[in-house]
């Protein structure tokens, strides 16, 4: 792309939306090609980009090798996920304190599953992602938590994982990335309540592309999201047309939230940049 048309599309996405971006380590260890990804992406000018950590404790190497290979081709900032269940604090100020080393402002705080899929807080750990909020901001990080549109699928209810919300943000949380989601009243619904509850804190929508509908469906019932049947159905047959529909859906996706109030949007790369580079071009045409 032109330098001067990439220049002109960033600052016709900044008055659109803030968009930042999600990216993981890759099992290959190929850094190079996912900074490669975050470049062709970083023409669109992202707040910032977060990057994923194991779950099970097992990746923080990759997470921060990924680190330094984008932040020697960029200054943007970015965001590390970092994981509570199975560590011990002192485990847990080794790993932030390499992240200050590595140039670490923010920190995705999430509380984790363990190997057997429930949650089981260390002896000498954190019993709540709360807890874990209020450290890493005493450590000085900027704090970045989870949301969830529908229940989390370990909650008791949308209620309890409000108020679990609401004492992140008491801890010191002040922004939220949800999980994706598509039903868009659900979006709304997150919204209104987090405004009724007048609870203070920057709502980041999780955008999710389609890639492949039987990935996207098995990752949401991990993730206890719900795919609505009219677009499974949409991709059924497998067309050549899939990718267009893919486009549509998440592009209209976004202008619906952004008419609920939702002026930031996170999107789950998974390491590709193509169909998001093509989503957000299908949005400035509909300006």
């Amino acid at each position: 792309m032109h330098a001067k048309t990439a220049k002109r599309d960033a600052l016709i996405i900044g008055v659109l939306m803030n968009l930042s971006f999600e990216f993981f380590p890759p099992k290959d260890l190929d850094f190079l090609r996912v900074a490669e990804c975050f470049n062709d992406l970083s023409v669109l000018d992202p707040k910032f980009i977060s990057i994923t950590y194991g779950a099970l404790g097992n990746s923080e190497e990759k997470s921060l090798g990924l680190i330094k290979e984008i932040k020697n081709l960029s200054s943007i900032e970015i965001a590390a996920h970092l994981t509570l269940v199975n560590k011990s604090k002192d485990q847990i100020n080794n790993i932030a304190s390499q992240l200050k080393d590595a140039g670490i402002n923010q920190i995705v705080a999430i509380r984790g599953d363990s190997p057997d899929g429930n949650f089981k807080h260390h002896p000498e750990g954190f019993r709540a992602t709360s807890e874990f909020v209020s450290y890493l901001k005493n450590l000085g990080f900027e704090v970045i938590v989870s949301a969830y549109p529908e229940p989390h699928p370990m909650s008791k209810g949308f209620e309890v994982d409000l108020q679990i919300l609401k004492d992140k943000v008491d801890a010191g949380a002040t922004k939220a990335i949800t999980q994706f989601c598509f039903d868009d009243s659900r979006f709304e619904f997150l919204r209104n309540e987090v405004s009724r509850e007048n609870i203070g804190i920057e709502l980041i929508a999780g955008i999710m592309p389609i890639y492949n509908i039987e990935n996207l469906c098995n990752m949401a019932v991990r993730c206890g999201a719900k795919i609505p049947q009219e677009i499974i159905k949409k991709f059924e047959n497998k067309s050549p047309d899939d990718e267009e529909m893919a486009i549509e859906i998440i592009s209209s996706q976004i202008r619906s939230l952004r008419s609920f109030g939702y002026e930031s949007f996170h999107v789950y790369t998974l390491n590709k940049s193509n169909l998001v580079k093509k989503i957000i071009d299908s949005i400035q045409e509909k300006l």
